[in-house]
Formats: C-alpha cells, sequence, structure tokens
C-alpha cells in the first residue's frame, strides 16, 4: 500500500476504519493483514478490506506490574462479517467492562498513522449485537 493510500485510509481517532485483508481464491478463507504482493504467495489471494465493525468475541484483562505506572487494559478477539477473527486492543471509557457480544468498531490512532498497523476497538453505539 503506497503512503497515499494509507493516507486516504485513515482518519481521526472518531472514525471507523476498514482494515485490509485477503481472501484465498480457491478457499474463500480470508485472512488478517492483508497478504503483501511481494509474498510468494500473493497470487493465490486477492484483496479485500474487512467492515467496520465486529463483533467481541472473547477478551482478556492485562494487569502490568504496579512498578511500571501502567493501568490495566483489554486485549480482545474480534470476528467480522467476513469470517475473519483479528487481535486487538480494545479502549473502554473508564468503569466500562468487556462483554462478549458486543458490537465493536475499528479506529486508527489518528492523522498519519497506518490504520492496518495503529488500530484498536470501541464498543460501537448501542453496544451488544
Amino acid at each position: 500500500m503506497t503512503s497515499i493510500e494509507v493516507a486516504s485510509r485513515t482518519g481521526s481517532r472518531d472514525e471507523a476504519v476498514c482494515l485490509d485483508a485477503s481472501r484465498e481464491k480457491d478457499t474463500g478463507k480470508a485472512v488478517f493483514p492483508r497478504i503483501p504482493g511481494t509474498s510468494p504467495s500473493a497470487d493465490r489471494f486477492h484483496p479485500i478490506n474487512l467492515s467496520p465493525e465486529a463483533i467481541l468475541y472473547s477478551h482478556t484483562t492485562i494487569h502490568p506490574n504496579p512498578k511500571t505506572g501502567l493501568k490495566p487494559f483489554v486485549l480482545v478477539y474480534a470476528d467480522f462479517p467476513e469470517d475473519v477473527r483479528v487481535f486487538g486492543r480494545l479502549e473502554l471509557a473508564d468503569g466500562e467492562k468487556p462483554e462478549i457480544g458486543s458490537r465493536l468498531c475499528v479506529r486508527s490512532k489518528g492523522e498519519g498513522a497506518d490504520p492496518n498497523a495503529d488500530y484498536f476497538f470501541t464498543v460501537a453505539k448501542g453496544g451488544k449485537s
């Protein structure tokens, strides 16, 4: 992906983004991240974009050592309609708890960030699917 393509797909932290993935031509199985064009397997896949929303499949809360001064954070697996499961970080409001089956939105870390490397999830408005 060129820097121009990345810039056109990168929004603010409040805008949903679509992650780049690939779909195998023979089986139809989708994978994330996208298979690079330089990969020896590239001719077996065609590029797709994932939906901007997914469903929370599972989560875990990481509690860093108190000496680090870091707050606990949540890691999730999210299922996309394209039959792809993606691992990432879930950002929650203070006091909010993750709930299996919640609708999630994919967000980018901001202007100039590559949404395929610097993405995170938030709970979508309406929450539960």
